[in-house]
């Protein structure tokens, strides 16, 4: 018997709701028909296990130009959408800006009732917006939230994620992460990655204040501590309007390195000298590489989505509410130590 397909809305049309890979060609249920799936509306237009019911947009120019692609219906908000009798929506996508999510979860958990809802990131523009957001989802137990960290659902996290865990690795001892384009725009993904791999962070220090960015966000660096002996640096590149994201994590056993917004991932492992003289090891001169896939990144979100509605026991949510909780936490006492 053929599973039924997983109906989904799409609740905003920017950038990443459909323009970024907008121009690109594909074909229905068809991964492989498109160059790029970096938008949700190409992930589960082309995600065969996915049914885009239809898609909402407060602005009419965004509706039109989403079907000039897509064919699908549009519609102007969510009541417009319920009146033409539309009411077993399975999953949810809301792609807005931050400021507008709070009061658009609660309107979609009372009146659509989904399973999964898939939020953008930042999920909130304060920690005391999140905490509400946070407040909402909790009423509804049966509710999963997952949060479009993007990096954290690539095939390639979990085989790093692996290696750090194994115990050729051992402990972590230093790292840095790079960024640029706002803490909570953009820096937070490359925070939220290194949260996923090394587990509890605490923030430790400040460094220094960089520029403002957008309406709601900022550039700043500082230090967060794994342990006693154990940092973690965060440097914005400021005012050098330069879009930046790497992660370099030293281990006992070795270095990894999410290079280049993540498009690349390195690993070097720890060798020992073969001179008799040399008492420190060092880093193998030859990395492995792995291939990211990251030109596809939202379909693989959805991959992962996919198996919570196939499985009936908990499983593990790969970027959950609670997680990013723990991201605007971290921000949070960031941003607030400059005040």
């Amino acid at each position: 018997m053929k599973k039924s397909k997983i109906n989904t809305i799409l609740i905003g049309l920017g950038n990443i709701g459909c323009g970024y890979d907008y121009s690109i060609n594909f074909e229905l249920d068809n991964p492989q028909s498109s160059r790029k799936i970096m938008t949700h509306a190409r992930a589960v237009s082309c995600h065969p296990a996915f049914k885009l019911i239809a898609a909402i947009d407060n602005n009419k120019k965004a509706c039109d130009r989403f079907n000039l692609v897509y064919k699908n219906f549009t519609y102007e908000s969510i009541d417009s959408f319920l009146k033409n009798g539309n009411k077993n929506i399975d999953f949810v996508i809301i792609a807005v800006n931050p400021q507008f999510q709070p009061k658009l979860i609660e309107e979609v958990i009372s009146k659509i009732s989904p399973k999964v809802i898939l939020l953008e990131k930042p999920i909130a523009i304060s920690m005391s917006e999140a905490i509400k957001v946070n407040n909402i989802c909790k009423k509804y137990s049966n509710l999963i939230v997952c949060v479009n960290y993007i990096r954290r659902y690539l095939p390639v996290f979990f085989e790093c994620k692996q290696i750090i865990s194994s115990n050729k690795m051992g402990k972590f001892l230093h790292g840095n992460i790079v960024y640029g384009k706002g803490l909570l725009s953009n820096g937070s993904h490359f925070l939220n990655l290194a949260q996923g791999l090394l587990g509890k962070l605490e923030f430790f220090r400040k460094l220094n204040q960089g520029i403002s960015y957008g309406d709601f966000d900022r550039e700043l660096s500082f230090i967060l501590k794994k342990d006693s002996n154990s940092f973690l640096s965060m440097h914005s590149l400021c005012s050098n309007n330069l879009r930046a994201g790497e992660v370099d994590l030293w281990f006992e056993g070795g270095r990894i390195c999410w290079l280049n917004n993540g498009n690349s991932l390195y690993f070097w492992p720890r060798v020992k000298s073969d001179l008799i003289s040399e008492s420190y090891d060092s880093l193998s001169n030859i990395p492995t590489i792995f291939n990211t896939n990251i030109s596809k990144y939202q379909y693989f979100v959805l991959d992962e989505i996919q198996k919570i509605f196939n499985c009936d026991a908990n499983i593990n949510i790969n970027c959950s509410l609670d997680d990013c909780i723990e991201t605007m936490d971290l921000m949070h006492t960031a941003l607030t130590s400059y005040e």
